[in-house]
């Protein structure tokens, strides 16, 4: 029987792990999962119970920029170079590099990665315009990172380089790689709790190195699923059990509480398990401007802000650390609502009266959350969030409809998921913003409005003595 190349190249890279020291629970297996949509993934052969080991690897098997240029004797031309270079553009180069080179230790390792991916990166305007009004178009980067590779990468004179190539790796590092503690910068694992520590890739830590660790990226992800995480100490890299797996189940390691618009972005694929991580923003510039219009919020009795005004309160927003870029509408739970506390904040701060809100000047903090969500702020927010639906082309419910033909090409019925996850967003924030009833005694309605902060007359914040925390809600 004949052994395709899928087949081949995992058994080479099995025989590689083993060579390199990488330790295997017999209780585990590399499995081709192509006939579910998906490349390959690790599977439980036997019971596993919680915290048991299912692989280590050690340092030497993980790819970054101390095991590349380890043991030479001198720093190379080459070498000097690349650990110049921002974490993802050196390892970008190495990579290249290493797939270029015959002898590479690598080689099996890198035979295995993906070829064809569908992160945003790869689809064409006309795909990327199935997205239609969702900001994750605006976070794709890549015209920026072309010009990190034409700045960077080219003068290191790798062979037949180019720039798709270039986004395929640095898509690859994005999708696959890890920020890991340096060695001996983190407790050693035997001493209790404190030494497991979950494999970063926040890049919060000072002393990290971005790295790719073989098998450990093989696992899929799944946010209902998920049963294991990698632990690091100064020696390997151990992927353990955090529940009891059973025979036959996949082991899964999550990649958190990510929206699909972002699992499309970075990784090239969507999950109904993470539609309640969904998320729908708001652009901050583009709801302000709304306030200087006469024509925004007819119906509500609300006079247009002048610039000077609308600057008065963005600048004790600003204050108040409440003030952002954009905000993440999502979907409410337990712990946190649809709308987020800053967003409304801000909103109460453009909707106050000018002697209300020279009042707040000095005051010791904003309101409560409840005191917050008046009236007019739940109804100004309804149009503010209407209006952010009417952006996209097509209904929540025309996109049900398209989906539950079945009959959609992948990444079309990717970008339907997610404009689809972002309107019902869109439309459980309406819902929460419709109860709001708090009471609308300070809110500039019926033009009661007393200038303050107009033109060149702008009243100054004075900063209160010592410092403010962020969102000083009473």
């Amino acid at each position: 029987m004949e052994v395709d190349d899928f087949e081949a190249k995992t058994n080479h890279f099995l025989s590689w792990l083993a060579f390199q020291g990488v330790v295997l629970s017999p209780k585990m297996a590399l499995v081709d999962l192509r006939s579910s949509g998906r490349g390959r993934g690790v599977v439980a052969t036997g019971d596993f119970e919680s915290d048991e080991l299912i692989f280590s690897v050690p340092r030497s098997a993980v790819l970054n920029l101390n095991t590349v240029f380890f043991g030479s004797s001198s720093v190379s031309d080459l070498e000097f170079k690349i650990r110049n270079l921002a974490s993802w553009l050196a390892l970008t180069a190495i990579i290249l590099d290493e797939s270029r080179r015959q002898d590479s230790k690598w080689a099996p390792y890198l035979a295995i990665l993906p070829r064809q991916l569908h992160n945003l990166t790869f689809w064409s305007d006309a795909e990327l315009s199935e997205l239609q009004a969702s900001k994750v178009v605006s976070k794709i980067g890549k015209s920026g990172a072309e010009e990190f590779f034409s700045r960077s990468l080219a003068p290191l004179g790798l062979t037949d380089y180019n720039i798709e190539e270039c986004h395929k790796v640095a898509s690859i590092i994005m999708s696959y790689a890890f920020d890991i503690p340096e060695e001996n910068t983190t407790v050693d694992e035997k001493s209790g709790d404190e030494g497991e520590e979950l494999v970063s890739d926040d890049e919060e830590d000072e002393k990290i190195l971005l790295s790719m660790i073989p098998l450990a990226d093989m696992l899929n992800a799944d946010a209902d699923r998920n049963n294991a995480r990698l632990c690091c100490g100064n020696k390997d890299f151990e992927m353990r059990s955090i529940k009891n797996i059973a025979a036959g189940e996949e082991i899964f390691n999550d990649y958190g509480q990510l929206p699909r618009s972002d699992l499309l972005r970075r990784y090239g694929y969507v999950s109904e398990t993470y539609a309640l991580y969904d998320v729908a923003e708001i652009i901050t510039q583009e709801m302000l401007s709304l306030f200087m219009s006469k024509e925004a919020f007819q119906g509500l009795n609300l006079s247009p802000l002048s610039q000077g005004q609308l600057d008065s309160r963005v600048e004790l927003a600003e204050r108040e650390g409440i003030f952002d870029d954009s905000y993440d509408l999502s979907h409410p739970g337990p712990e946190r609502p649809s709308i987020p506390d800053e967003l409304l904040a801000l909103l109460y701060l453009v909707l106050l009266d000018d002697q209300s809100l020279k009042a707040l000047y000095d005051s010791d903090g904003l309101p409560s959350r409840s005191k917050l969500a008046t009236e007019v702020v739940g109804q100004v927010l309804v149009t503010v969030i209407q209006l952010r639906e009417k952006e996209y082309a097509t209904s929540l419910e025309e996109d049900e409809t398209l989906l539950s033909t079945g009959n959609l090409p992948h990444r079309i019925a990717m970008a339907v998921q997610v404009r689809l996850g972002e309107k019902a967003v869109l439309r459980a924030a309406i819902k929460e913003a419709t109860t709001f009833t708090g009471s609308n005694k300070r809110m500039r309605l019926g033009g009661k409005n007393n200038l303050v902060g107009e033109g060149k007359g702008k009243r100054s914040i004075e900063e209160p003595t010592g410092p403010k925390k962020k969102g000083r809600f009473r």
